[in-house]
């Protein structure tokens, strides 16, 4: 199940990601706009999602955290969780604003290669 979580977040957070990569490559047309208006959602839920599966996975079979430490994928997941919990939390302060901080699209990037190195 912990598996199952951690793919199912990467696949939330791929399609956060989708309206990004198809304006950056020329492939934007009306009928992804849905995606765009979901995003927000998407990017909620892939938080839930892999906190569930950060926590499962610290409840190791053998007591608290005792899987983790095996395999030595704590620190890298707390750290990628920690960079989504602020991207998301970023997005949130400044939803309404006109001007949409930069520090959002670099924190992602940086969340993507956190992502790829926790994989």
């Amino acid at each position: 199940m912990v598996e199952f979580l951690g793919w199912l977040g990467l696949l939330l957070l791929i399609g956060t990601l989708m309206p990004f990569f198809l304006r950056r490559l020329h492939l934007w047309q009306r009928e992804v706009t849905f995606l765009a208006r979901i995003h927000h959602h998407l990017a909620l839920t892939c938080l839930v999602v892999l906190t569930l599966h950060g926590l499962w996975a610290l409840n190791g079979r053998r007591g608290w955290g005792a899987w983790i430490h095996v395999k030595g994928e704590m620190i890298s997941g707390v750290l990628t969780w920690s960079i989504l919990l602020a991207v998301c939390m970023l997005a949130l302060t400044s939803l309404r604003q006109k001007r949409f901080s930069r520090t959002h699209c670099w924190l992602v990037g940086l969340l993507v290669l956190l992502v790829f190195y926790h994989i």
